[in-house]
Formats: C-alpha cells, structure tokens, sequence
C-alpha cells in the first residue's frame, strides 16, 4: 500500500510538473525572449536605430514580399530570407506598436505579385531560361500616402540592411521631403553662353549629373554664393568649391550650422574643373578666370579642421595613369583613384563603396578641439605624403622620408562654436552639428565621375566610379534622422571554417607548384623533341628514333610520378580536413556530457567535503 501511495505521488508530481512546464511555455510564448551571443552582435539593433524607432508618432508598415512557396529557392537565399524576417520582427518588437510588419508571398498572377509590382519590385528569374519562376525579395515601407522600396534585396548589401531598413522608416516617417541649398562658384546648375548664337545654337554646359541625382531625391534649391541668409526652411547646405567667399556668407553658413543645418562642403587646394569652366571671352575682357583654390579653413578653424593652402595628398598605391604627351603615359601619385583600403570600410556611408577617383585633392589637418567628434571616410594609405601644388602641376613630384595618412574627407560631429564670436547672434549650437568636409572638387564633375554613351541617338549618363555614390549617400545621411549618423555596417554573417580553409589554401599552393614542375618539364621535353626531329634523316620521318623513344618515355613516367604527387596531395588534404572534421565531432558529442560528469564529480566532492 505504501509502495503504490509512493507511486502516486511521484506520478502526480511529474504530472503537476508538466502542467506548469505547458502553463509557463503558453505564458512565455508570446513573449520574444532572446539573447544575442555573437561576437559582432549581428542580431542586435544600433543605438540610433533604437532611438529611431522609440521616437516614432506616426504607424508604418513594413511589407515583405518573398516568394518563400517557390520550391527552387536556393538554400542560401532562404536562410538570407530568414536572417531578414527576423531582423524585421526586432524592428517591430522595438517600435511600441507604432510599426506593423506584413509578409507576402507574390505567387504568379496573384494579387500579391500585382501589388509587389505596383510598388516598384521587380521579379528576378532563378535560372537563366526562366524555368524556375520569379524571385520577389522586396521591402516596402509604407506611412500614410508616404511609400520607399527596397527593390530587390541582394545578399551583397546585408552589412547595410540595417541602414536601408532605418532610412526607409526616417523617409518614410518624416512629414515631408527634405529641402537641400546648393551653393557654388561652378556652373553646377548648368550655364548659359555668353555668345547670344552660340544660345540660340544650345550651347552652353548642362547641369551636373551630381545635382541631377539630388534632384531626383530632394527639394533642391539654388542658393547664390554672396547670400548672407540661409532660408530656416534648407535642411542641409552643399557647398561646391567657395572661392573667394565673403565673411558675411560664411557667417551665414556658420549660423546656418549652429542652429541645426547640416553641411557638406567640397573644397579644393587645386580645382582642374575651375580653370577648364573659365569662359574664354571673359578673359579676352581682361576679366580673371575662377580661382583654382577653395577652402572654409575662417569657418572650420574654430571645429579643428584646415586644409592646407598649397598642399595636395598624394599616394603611390594610389597613383593614376595618366598622359604625358608624345603617346607617352605616367603615374601620377596626386591624380588619386582610391580603392577599398583608402575608403573607410567600418562607415555605414563608406562601406558599400570600392572605387573613387580625387584628382588633385587637398589635404586636411586635424586639431584637437573639445566636444566635436572627427571620423576619417576617406583617406590615403599609411605611407601617403603631400605634395605642393606647383610640383604637381610641372609633374615632378619628390617622395619625402616623412609618410602619413592623409584624410580626404572627414565628418564632423559634436558640439561646434561659432567662428565668429564678434558677431551678433549664436555661439554655440544649440544640439549636437553635423558636418561633411570633402577636400575635392573635380570628384564630381562629370568628365571625372561619369561616361556619356550614345545610344540609338540618346545620350546615356552612366557611372564612371562610386564618386557619385559618395555624394549621394552624404546627402542622404545628412537629411535623414539624427539615427542614421550613429549606424553601423554589420560584419558577415557567414562565419567561414578558417582552419579548413587555411588547409586548403596550403593544399593549392602545394598543387600549383607541382603543375608548375610539370609544366617545364613539359616545356623542356618539347624542346628535347623538336631538336631531335630537326636532327633526323629524311627517311625516318614516320618513325621515332631510339633517343626520341627514351625521351617520350622518361616524359611518360615523370608525368605519372607528378600525378601520383598530385593524389597525394589531394589526400593529404581530405585526411587533414577530415581529421579535423572527427575531432570537431567528438567535441561536439562527447563536450557537453563531459563537462555535466565532471560538474557531477565536482559537485559530489564538494559536498562530501563540506559534511
């Protein structure tokens, strides 16, 4: 009887256990409980974007479209997907039910397909006969009668996903479209010819293909270089070679700043763009062409930035070919087309670009200066120096003993005071500034960052270089939320085995120096073989001679021999990597129940000593 009391008892508390186990799994269910244990913290969300989505007074809809029902999805596309889903259910557990995510599946000639492309989407075929359907991987946020897409998510852009995903919610939560000044001493806007015939002829130059992609985007508005007002309305001022600036201008500017304007500025230490603009009329008149050089070092002096007057950043790595006359080329160290290692890849606004070209771009000194914030996008090597504008204009540039890194473009952030202290008005800003300063000009001229294709009788303006890029995504960063400045490029997710690669990258050099053998061997024989042809008498032309028979034969048993290394080497590559593979396995299977056993022992000793 007591043994069957025990029973039940020990019956019932298993019974009362497992009811709380569902009660607590149907209470914690709807709960998004999570840690994120990564080394880059993949899975967690930037400080801005948190800030972005906590401030946010107004519903927005997320919309996914993937077409997860197609059975040919490739596995890595899928788990890409599921990366994205999860990425964007954080966003809504973060947003305090102001932001709603939505997925769709745009099966063929459904309602969902129809909507994704009414929303811009466009579908990507799987295989290049199209047998495998359409692909829609898509995000659309949508706020009221406010709408932006991501067309198509490629795997390439997920160390910016976050970004995209934070500039769609800033654009599309805002209440109207930002409004972009544009001020330059360059025809930026286009001009317009002098020569009354050569107007009636549409002479004159276009508008810049830089201020054309802004346009697409922005409120643009021209502002004239002696204003001595920037309009409260101008949410960031782009500033494109200042020469000869008045100080009530840049007083302007400085006030435009500390009240909450952002700036990006593009000057210059020696602007090709300038001299080659100069109308040559004006200067038949006696009228002087445009200054060549260009700075705002009266305004940025008091944040800490100069550039230096005279001075260019040069780079050997980052040298261009260009040409000396009499169809001779040469490399020029201060004619600078920067790749990945001059370009900040750490920067959510640098981090997608691989390609810039700065023709004679100046150089920026930094000083210290108390609350303000200088982050480095682009720069030279470690080994870059500077050159003076003279030596680089006769193309005789000295290499100096002393190298450095020389910063082309800086963003500043921070607490920023006025330059002018003497005058009416703010003195220090009245919330956290910020501001881009570019140490180039020519960079977005279009016969620098752009190429003209004629097609079918159209003139097609297409990319060059990321220079475009470049300056698109600074405007872009400037005009957003206060969020976007502060985002990160998140790492790879894909976390290689670099043991098996290194392995194999070893196995491959050992592979390449045995077909090298080979291959001379090869070489020589050929040789040994044609000398013994040419040595032949006329009647042995279809048969081999004994030294020709011994030599194919030595060639035919070095080629074995090289082949059996060849296996060996492939062997020894797949025992290493398997080797490694059983040793993970047994850690993986043997890891945890030894380290419970040795808890166990540890445990039981630990008590039977404290008895």
């Amino acid at each position: 009887m007591m043994n069957q009391m025990k029973k039940m008892t020990g019956l019932a508390g298993v019974l009362l256990l497992l009811g709380i186990l569902i009660a607590l799994n149907a209470v914690l269910r709807p709960m998004r409980l999570r840690a994120d244990v990564t080394e880059d913290q993949l899975y967690t969300l930037s400080a801005g974007t948190k800030q972005l989505l906590g401030a946010l007074d107004r519903d927005v809809t997320l919309k996914f479209y993937f077409s997860k029902s197609n059975d040919r999805l490739p596995v890595t596309t899928k788990n890409f997907a599921a990366r994205v889903r999860d990425l964007l259910k954080e966003y809504e557990s973060r947003s305090g039910g102001y932001l709603v995510v939505e997925e769709y599946d745009p099966k063929p000639d459904s309602d969902e397909e129809e909507w994704a492309q009414r929303y811009g989407l466009q579908g990507q075929a799987l295989d290049m006969f199209g047998m495998g359907g359409q692909l829609y991987f898509g995000i659309v946020a949508v706020s009221g009668n406010r709408e932006a897409a991501i067309p198509m998510l490629a795997q390439s852009a997920e160390p910016r996903l976050e970004y995209l995903l934070t500039r769609m919610v800033s654009e599309v939560a805002a209440e109207k479209s930002a409004k972009v000044g544009i001020m330059s001493a360059l025809p930026v806007n286009g001009s317009v010819p002098s020569n009354p015939y050569m107007m009636q002829q549409g002479g004159g130059a276009g508008k810049w293909a830089v201020v054309s992609e802004i346009e697409r985007q922005y409120d643009l508005e021209q502002i004239d270089m002696t204003a001595t007002n920037i309009p409260a309305d101008v949410d960031a001022l782009i500033v494109i070679h200042p020469a000869e600036i008045s100080d009530d201008t840049l007083f302007a500017i400085d006030q435009f700043v500390l009240r909450g304007g952002r700036l990006l500025a593009f000057t210059d230490a020696l602007c090709i763009t300038a001299q080659e603009s100069a109308d040559p009329q004006m200067m038949q008149m006696g009228m002087s062409p445009p200054q060549s050089a260009s700075d705002l070092n009266q305004l940025t002096a008091a944040w800490g930035v100069e550039m230096v007057p005279g001075q260019l950043a040069a780079d050997e790595s980052a040298a261009s070919l260009l040409s000396a006359g009499n169809g001779r080329a040469q490399r020029n160290a201060t004619w600078l087309s920067l790749r990945e290692a001059q370009i900040n890849r750490e920067d959510i606004a640098t981090g997608s670009l691989n390609e810039m070209m700065m023709p004679f771009a100046g150089v920026f000194e930094v000083a210290a200066t108390n609350g303000v914030e200088v982050a480095e996008l682009i720069h030279t090597a470690d080994d870059g120096y500077t050159a003076s504008t003279m030596a680089a204009r006769m193309g005789k540039i000295d290499i100096p003993s002393e190298k450095r890194r020389v910063p082309l473009a800086l963003r500043l952030t921070g607490s920023l005071s006025s330059a002018f202290p003497d005058r009416d008005g703010l003195k220090q800003s009245e919330k956290p500034g910020i501001v881009i300063l570019v140490s180039d000009v020519d960079l977005l001229a279009d016969r620098i960052a752009t190429d003209s294709i004629n097609f079918m009788g159209q003139t097609l303006v297409q990319p060059r270089n990321d220079n475009l890029s470049f300056a698109v995504n600074m405007v872009e960063q400037l005009c957003g939320s206060e969020a976007l400045i502060g985002l990160r490029s998140r790492n790879s997710y894909d976390r290689p085995f670099d043991r098996v690669i290194e392995l194999e990258k070893q196995a491959a050099f050992k592979w390449q120096a045995e077909e090298q053998r080979l291959n001379a061997q090869l070489q020589a024989t050929q040789a040994k073989l044609s000398q013994l042809q040419q040595s032949r008498d006329d009647g042995q032309q279809l048969f081999l001679s004994p030294e020709q028979e011994a030599e194919v034969k030595k060639f035919r048993e070095e080629v074995f021999q090289t082949q059996q290394s060849l296996k060996e080497v492939r062997k020894s590559l797949r025992r290493d990597i398997e080797m490694l593979g059983v040793r993970l396995k047994a850690l993986n299977i043997l890891g945890v129940p030894m380290l419970v056993a040795i808890f166990g022992i540890g445990r039981g000793w630990w008590i039977r000593k404290t008895r």
